[in-house]
């Protein structure tokens, strides 16, 4: 600021000789001059520097971030879904199960055959008395939707329970069906039951004596996902389970 001053002081004795008008006139020209470099007041009246607008960039790239953060999130949800609406399980890596009887099948290492080997085998497993207890999901059977008709797809994991029921020859199984809350139970419970019994009847048509073979329905009761909220959920209780009920 002092140094603007002098300035203006050695400009004036400058001036002496020149008419008014030209002094206003050059006045204004050293205003303006000093407005523009005075760093504390007025420069923020001038324009907006880059940098300031590549900082609103870098924010809105931020926001698309989180967006697709989301999208993704979505996307991965609604992977657990079939084009059907089932529920898709996470059976893990595939392994070679070899059984008692020498045949193999070949199952991932978290699937319902792998969880039931492990409980025909183990000579520590015993049944509990609890009929609420130890009972494994069919992870890979569905129905047509508002049928009990199996789709072509749950053959597979019927041939391998069937596989397993005769390398274990002592082995006895309940099946039991479950809805989702949709409907009344009047129509979930016998519809579960069917489904229970589609299941135990492909079972036996491969060998297995019915003796050793029991369904029963259970409609929306025992819900995986008591919530029942959204299909994700839904579809995890529509479903049929197997016990084992004797070794």
């Amino acid at each position: 600021m002092i140094e603007n001053f002098s300035v203006v002081l050695r400009f004036l004795k400058f001036a002496k000789n020149l008419n008014m008008k030209k002094v206003v006139f050059a006045l204004s020209i050293l205003a303006f001059v000093s407005c523009k470099f005075n760093q504390n007041g007025n420069k923020s009246i001038l324009p907006e520097e880059k940098g300031s607008k590549s900082n609103r960039a870098t924010v809105a790239v931020s926001h698309t971030d989180t967006a697709l953060s989301t999208t993704e999130s979505s996307t991965e949800s609604i992977s657990q879904l079939d084009a059907a609406g089932n529920y898709i399980y996470n059976t893990g890596d595939i392994q070679e199960i070899q059984l008692p009887d020498g045949s193999v099948i070949n199952v991932g290492s978290n699937s319902t055959e792998s969880k039931l080997f492990s409980m025909l085998s183990d000579a520590g497993f015993t049944v509990n008395t609890d009929k609420t207890q130890d009972w494994v999901t069919l992870d890979r059977v569905y129905f047509n939707t508002g049928s009990d008709e199996l789709t072509d797809a749950s053959k597979m994991q019927i041939d391998n329970i069937v596989a397993l029921l005769k390398a274990f020859p002592d082995a006895e199984v309940k099946l039991g069906g479950y809805t989702d809350n949709t409907g009344s139970q009047d129509i979930n419970k016998p519809l579960s039951e069917g489904r229970a019994k589609s299941v135990l009847n492909d079972i036996s048509a491969s060998g297995i004596n019915n003796n050793r073979l029991s369904a029963e329905g259970y409609g929306a009761e025992h819900p995986i996902c008591p919530a029942n909220d959204t299909d994700i959920c839904k579809a995890q209780n529509r479903r049929v389970d197997i016990r084992i009920v004797k070794k």
